[in-house]
């Protein structure tokens, strides 16, 4: 256990305890009750329904002070109910299965159940925003499950047992053009000619397929062999890529070429502009262009101090890669504080390791020319009322003005799409492509469009959960049932559930030496032991099977009524 944490439960408990201690008593009434005085109870008041409870031991594990017993049933559970991770995953992946499947030393049959639902399992497991761990019921105790963690070790001991069920629908007659090779791309391309028969061809502006997996993900976090294998399997269902090829016109692809149905898939490439006098200065980079220029082998010569403008995932990116190209001072200005920064916590832990410094409450203003030098002039700001992400909006303080001098400057404050006027789409705000939310079609009914290009900059998964829909309704529109589900994993023989899940912490997630990191772009991230992995994995409440419940029992007489349960 980490001792730094321990205790946590009880200090929470008390918090809640004294936060509710002095507040006005609260009148309730129950139908079964007569019609006389009501009680009068302070805070929280145990509500436990039989018929909702499934056993999970959430509420007995959440208990600072183990006033609450559960015994479940050694026989016969409920069934099967959709687990808030897998709920949470845009593209619906079942990690409650996998995981589960990871448990009982089976990383190859977890494989096939996370390839039912996306072709990148490699992908995911390295770079995926795992936005199934803040729903992770587990959460509610100590730390939700590990679930990338868990990905990654499963694909690292893949032996390829879902290809004994993967089958290639037989040829349909049909021909569909993909614009771009990103994750919704080679998604649409993966689903269409794997299970519908379609003829896919993807066609690939940049030299190399991958979009922005291979573009804007450095390598020391995405190494190519991981991006080559999974984009390997999608060539083997029969999907074409054309790189070097630039379309110019949808439309063009069906009426010159002969295409059935076209997919744009252009994701979002264009850096936004700080906005500021100075910034057409070739010593001031954009931070997708930086990142693309480095990943496809480019020399990018930088000096010595660096500052990188943003607080999102690629100004963390663009700041470890410069550290990495000889930058001795590399700095991230952020108009907000640590705790607004839209960047992954761990990319932010991972920065701060590799010596990365940040300026807080900074913005910048101008940039000027000091005698061979950049001098970026910076306003110090303050947090006024919230806007309308929610967050508290950053405003100037008058007469804060300062200078850092610097030899490069990156700006990673954004990407938005580049959408040809050529391609006649309707666009909107951010020039994103406007489209039917529920089919993606646009208003050419050939013509559809997903991914980052619709969206403005997302998440891999999220992209993946794009080309999941667009295969479907291209499907549908080319006369098809629009059915991509498969069954990869064999059938599960659900355990039953005898005492709690195993109580600890995360296992420390390792990375090479520090030295290493800054002198190459080796993947840092170390993967898990089997060891590590099943202790992990073991700690999963198992949200999708209900238990029946044998016995509930509460020691009233030690039950403060924190609510944590």
């Amino acid at each position: 256990m980490r001792f730094e944490r321990y205790g946590n439960g009880i200090a929470k408990g008390m918090a809640l305890t004294l936060k509710h201690l002095f507040r006005k008593p609260i009148t309730t009434q129950y139908p079964e009750e007569k019609l006389v005085v009501s009680r009068r109870i302070r805070g929280n008041e145990l509500a436990w329904s039989q018929e909702k409870c499934i056993g999970c031991y959430t509420c007995a594990q959440n208990c600072p002070h183990g006033c609450i017993n559960i015994i479940t049933s050694a026989k016969g559970h409920k069934g099967l109910v959709p687990a808030p991770c897998t709920q949470t995953c845009p593209s619906h992946v079942d990690a409650a299965r996998y995981i589960r499947l990871i448990a009982e030393g089976k990383p190859d049959e977890a494989v096939a159940v996370i390839r039912e639902k996306i072709p990148f399992p490699a992908v995911c497991g390295y770079i995926c925003a795992h936005p199934c761990e803040t729903a992770c019921t587990r959460g509610q105790i100590d730390e939700p499950i590990a679930i990338r963690m868990l990905k990654r070790f499963a694909v690292d001991n893949d032996s390829g047992l879902w290809k004994k069920r993967s089958k290639i629908a037989s040829p349909s007659g049909k021909r569909v053009a993909i614009i771009g090779s990103g994750p919704a791309g080679l998604t649409a391309a993966y689903y269409l000619a794997k299970l519908s028969g379609h003829s896919v061809t993807i066609f690939e502006a940049l030299p190399l397929p991958g979009g922005m997996m291979l573009v804007g993900i450095p390598k020391y976090r995405l190494p190519r062999n991981i991006l080559d294998a999974d984009i390997k399997e999608i060539e083997n269902v029969g999907v074409k890529i054309k790189t070097n090829t630039r379309i110019d016109s949808p439309q063009s692809l069906l009426e010159e070429q002969g295409f059935d149905a076209v997919f744009v898939a252009v994701g979002a490439h264009q850096t936004i502009g700080l906005g500021i006098i100075g910034e057409d200065d070739p010593r001031v980079l954009g931070g997708t262009d930086f990142l693309r220029e480095v990943n496809l082998g480019k020399k990018i010569k930088l000096g010595n101090r660096v500052a990188v403008i943003g607080g999102g995932n690629t100004a963390m990116d663009s700041a470890r890669t410069a550290l990495r190209l000889g930058a001795k001072e590399v700095t991230i200005v952020y108009r907000r504080t640590l705790a607004e920064m839209p960047a992954s916590s761990e990319e932010i832990e991972a920065a701060t390791e590799e010596g990365v410094k940040f300026l807080f409450l900074v913005a910048p203003s101008q940039i000027n020319s000091l005698d061979g030098e950049l001098g970026l002039e910076c306003i110090r700001m303050m947090l006024g009322a919230e806007d309308s992400s929610g967050r508290r909006r950053p405003e100037p303080i008058t007469g804060s003005e300062f200078t850092i001098r610097l030899d490069n400057i990156i700006a990673a404050i954004g990407q938005r799409p580049v959408v040809p006027a050529s391609f006649n789409l309707a666009t909107e705000r951010g020039d994103k492509i406007q489209v039917d939310p529920d089919t993606l079609v646009t208003g050419n009914k050939a013509i559809f469009a997903g991914g980052d290009a619709v969206s403005g900059p997302a998440t891999v998964i999220e992209a993946i959960a794009a080309g999941r829909q667009a295969a479907i309704s291209i499907d549908k529109y080319l006369g098809g049932s629009g059915l991509i589900e498969e069954i990869l994993a064999p059938p599960e023989q659900i355990m039953d559930r005898i005492g709690a899940p195993k109580e600890g912490w995360r296992p420390e997630i390792d990375a090479i030496p520090r030295k290493k990191c800054l002198s190459s772009f080796t993947g840092t991230e170390l993967g898990w032991s089997k060891l590590s992995a099943g202790e992990e994995s073991q700690r999963c409440l198992r949200c999708d099977i209900t238990y029946k419940v044998e016995k509930y029992q509460l020691e009233g007489g030690q039950c403060i009524y924190c609510g944590l349960c």
